[in-house]
């Protein structure tokens, strides 16, 4: 299946994106490979929310909103552009850092259960159990909380961003049973799955189906969740490797009816 759309896109409002990382750049190449639609999800924490760190205090909706007039003007038939974000999990108040008056402004919503290097304590990291825990409790945390109903998908379920060990640790760690009850009550809450193509990029071909991920995608279908895919590029350079989206849905065995509404 050719995935047409990429859901999470970082432009350099995103403090961790390359300078280069400019909306006509990413405009132009997803234009090359046949993308439908693309969603800006740079990195978000509503300074109404207390408990950022400073990485997030400077990206406030006032710092992402500079980019909505100039995706607004981007958008197109042949090319569909939103403004969204990738909004931080807040762990002080088990849900997701931004008020309703806020989400009510983005066109869609990502949300984190696995940004441990940043919202977890560090001495979780050890015994592997405590963080795989962690992501456990923040994922149910953002299904349960006020603001679930504007999180659109949840992204790079349980892949623990910058571990310091191999993240699959976690990721096999974990019983399908607990992994199944999450995903129902995602499926439940009209919340889709991100397939975050990232986690492929420096895999060849004959490597993508060994990928840990492919377990999780499963028992997600399984329970009847859909999906949304994503880059997560910081930089253009992450399309050299999108073709991958497609490769992933084919072993996954996903179809267009897998999708979410907002893909189709």
């Amino acid at each position: 299946m050719k995935i047409t759309h990429d859901f999470h896109v970082h432009t350099s409002l995103s403090l961790c994106a390359a300078p280069t990382a400019l909306l006509e750049g990413y405009l132009e190449k997803a234009k090359d490979i046949g993308l439908t639609k693309l969603g800006i999800s740079n990195h978000f924490w509503d300074a109404a929310i207390p408990g950022a760190n400073e990485f997030y205090v400077p990206q406030d909706f006032d710092h992402v909103v500079s980019l909505r007039d100039e995706i607004q003007k981007a958008d197109s038939p042949e090319l569909r552009v939103y403004f969204g974000c990738e909004c931080e999990y807040d762990p002080w108040r088990h849900g997701v850092a931004c008020t309703e008056e806020i989400a009510e402004k983005f066109e869609y919503m990502l949300v984190p259960n696995s940004h441990t290097h940043m919202m977890m304590p560090k001495e979780y990291y050890h015994p592997y159990e405590k963080h795989a825990e962690f992501m456990l409790q923040a994922y149910e945390d953002i299904l349960d909380c006020p603001l679930s109903r504007y999180v659109t998908a949840m992204a790079h379920p349980f892949e623990a961003v910058g571990c310091p060990y191999d993240n699959q640790i976690l990721i096999d760690l974990v019983p399908d049973d607990r992994y199944r009850r999450l995903f129902a009550k995602t499926a439940e809450k009209g919340i889709a799955y991100e397939i975050n193509v990232s986690v492929f990029r420096e895999k060849i071909t004959e490597n993508i189906a060994e990928a840990s991920v492919f377990r999780l995608y499963r028992l997600a279908k399984e329970e009847g969740c859909k999906f949304l895919f994503g880059s997560d590029a910081h930089d253009v350079s992450y399309y050299d490797s999108y073709r991958n989206a497609g490769i992933v849905a084919d072993i996954a065995g996903l179809t267009e009816a897998d999708l979410a509404p907002l893909a189709k």
